[in-house]
């Protein structure tokens, strides 16, 4: 019977977080000092380097899409402006998590050597994304594009102004409604 574990993915996670938004690159070593659990703990939890940073990057995008998506499902097209929202708002309650998912490059984050089962799951929560996104468009007959723009571009790039050196102000909000609201707008 093995030993139960002495520390949450959400410490490691978070920490994660402070080396991507630190800007000088991640290193397990590092990690392992901040957290203070031993390098042999973070391998055997996560396999390698790779599966650590994919498994941070999953855990960060799930939750996101679990805010994005209830708010794609809101009646009415003000779903719209509400699943806009969710990106600065969600990057003010989840700072560690929108870090990861703003500033942490795809390409390493998601590595082609992470664990498969972990690319897997990342591929699938994208497809569901993109399945709520096109599914939004097309009961509000709004064209992908304008959605797309609207609601992930704008928002996103509003965001990543602020991140990981400062909080994102909810000023940023009236013009993230309003940037949604001009590409919604172009559409009709």
């Amino acid at each position: 019977m093995g030993r139960k574990s002495t520390f949450s993915d959400q410490k490691v996670f978070s920490a994660v977080s402070n080396q991507v938004g630190s800007g000088v690159g991640f290193r397990i070593q590092d990690l392992a000092v901040e957290t203070g659990i031993s390098i042999g703990s973070l391998y055997h939890r996560y396999q390698s380097r790779e599966g650590l940073l994919a498994a941070a990057w999953l855990d960060a995008l799930r939750s996101f899409h679990t805010v994005f998506l209830a708010a794609l499902d809101t009646p009415g097209r003000e779903a719209g402006e509400l699943a806009a929202m969710a990106t600065p708002r969600f990057s003010r309650q989840h700072r560690g998590k929108a870090i990861i998912l703003c500033l942490g490059r795809r390409e390493t984050m998601m590595a082609e050597n992470a664990p498969q089962e972990l690319l897997a799951d990342t591929e699938e929560e994208n497809a569901n994304m993109k399945r709520g996104l096109e599914i939004f468009a097309a009961r509000e007959n709004l064209s992908h594009q304008a959605c797309m723009h609207g609601i992930i571009g704008f928002p996103l790039a509003a965001v990543k102004l602020y991140l990981p050196h400062t909080e994102v102000p909810t000023s940023v909000d009236h013009y993230v409604k309003a940037a949604y609201r001009s590409a919604i707008e172009l559409n009709l």
